[in-house]
């Protein structure tokens, strides 16, 4: 059975909680495991018995199979270090770094680079510049813009964007694939024109 410590590191990995690594079983940590629980069809009580340890101890293998990493079922440094390390901001055609900092000015900016390389992606499927509206946001930011209080958005896990002269369900429609495809987590329309699109 995972340690609480452990079940904070894997759940920070994969973008259910953004606390402190404490080993104290706090009332975000409990809210992280819910989510969790609901994503993977568990039941939700917030209880970390042997279905979730089992399941959870499962999907952080998976990713460590494809980092190509020693698999123990805990994202702790190295499994960590390997996702980061796999793509660069090189690797990114159409965007700056900067294009996603927070937009209070706080200077906030800790996107995953998986997310960054898809909207880039999406950008060069349509061959038309694409706006980020919000990418990174800040605990105090976030608020602000009435985001969720454990929005993907608070560890760059999470993109708002438009693309110029494409209707929003169209890219929304083309979001969806890559939903189904595993790519993207979830995706919905913002307004008019806007998508939000995040990852685990």
């Amino acid at each position: 059975m995972l340690t609480i410590r452990q079940q904070q590191m894997n759940l920070k990995y994969l973008g259910y909680y953004n606390d402190k690594i404490d080993g104290i079983k706090g009332k975000n940590t409990i809210a992280a495991i819910k989510a969790f629980q609901k994503e993977y069809g568990l039941v939700v009580d917030g209880i970390f018995g042997t279905k979730t340890n089992a399941k959870m101890v499962q999907v952080i293998k998976q990713e460590q199979v494809r980092l190509g990493v020693a698999e123990d079922g805990v994202a702790g440094e190295i499994t960590t270090k390997a996702r980061n390390n796999q793509l660069s901001w090189d690797n990114i055609k159409y965007f700056q770094k900067s294009e996603f900092t927070c937009k209070c000015g706080c200077g906030l900016n800790n996107m995953d680079l998986k997310l960054v390389k898809i909207v880039d992606d999406i950008r060069e499927y349509f061959g038309q510049p694409c706006i980020v509206n919000s990418g990174t946001r800040c605990i105090r930011h976030n608020k602000k813009v009435g985001g969720v209080p454990n929005s993907r958005h608070l560890n760059g896990k999470a993109i708002d964007i438009y693309v110029k002269g494409i209707s929003g369900t169209t890219l929304l429609a083309y979001a969806r694939q890559l939903v189904s495809q595993g790519r993207l987590r979830y995706t919905y329309l913002i307004g008019g024109n806007a998508i939000h699109v995040d990852i685990t």
